[in-house]
């Protein structure tokens, strides 16, 4: 996954890009989750989400044919950066009631008690015994489990941006794709002033907005549900 990033962004040819390359290297960018628990809550998951939106947000420009490639990775690659250095590993241990009823489920199916079990892992494994398993699979592994830790509260696609535009130049279409990738689920409960506006306009200027937001939202609902 980690040269598949770099070398999509190698294809790049602009002023900053290996700076890029060197920040995503440094960061956790490579083993961090993509979410706490939503999708791919696991090691490695925010690249692997990041290539599903790239991957999506390609198939629609192809079809519509209304973006510059180049803009396509860049958006994609850099509208999820507000992640990075995001979460934290704690590991809190299942619930009582949460390891009563796991053991129920364990215990149903005659499975083995796996040696270690935290919060998130008891949940995996009572999804997986209720609507998933059948006689002789092996139980998931065991995962990590992970919490926010911002230490930079600047918000979701205005972060991402912050730090893209930290080692990178872009383009008026790509900083709108990357600050307004969330659509309106970012944009708060008063929609219609400042952000609503500030978003559909975005929407009506770059066609990029749509793309990367949509392409996000099949990654997150569809790919990786």
């Amino acid at each position: 996954m980690k040269d598949q990033v770099i070398n999509v962004l190698k294809t790049v040819e602009r002023e900053g890009i290996d700076n890029l390359i060197n920040f995503l290297c440094e960061s956790d960018f490579f083993t961090a989750p993509s979410s706490t628990k939503y999708h791919l809550a696991c090691k490695g998951g925010l690249a692997q989400h990041t290539m599903n939106v790239l991957g999506a947000a390609l198939k629609l420009n192809k079809q519509y044919k209304t973006c510059d490639n180049k803009s396509v990775i860049i958006a994609a690659i850099c509208h999820d950066l507000c992640k990075v250095n995001f979460y934290k590993i704690v590991n809190d241990p299942p619930t009582d009631p949460q390891m009563r009823y796991l053991n129920s489920l364990l215990q149903r199916h005659k499975c083995k008690t796996p040696p270690v079990i935290n919060k998130a892992y008891a949940a995996v494994l009572i999804d997986f015994l209720l609507h998933k398993y059948e006689a002789g699979m092996e139980l998931p592994c065991l995962i990590d489990n992970y919490e926010v830790d911002d230490q930079f509260p600047l918000g979701h696609g205005e972060k991402s941006l912050f730090v893209a535009r930290q080692y990178i130049k872009l383009t008026i279409d790509e900083a709108l794709a990357v600050r307004w990738h969330m659509g309106l689920s970012d944009i708060g409960p008063h929609f219609d002033f400042p952000s609503g506006h500030s978003y559909r306009t975005a929407v009506e200027k770059s066609k990029l907005v749509t793309i990367i937001q949509l392409a996000d939202m099949e990654a997150s609902f569809l790919m990786e549900a």
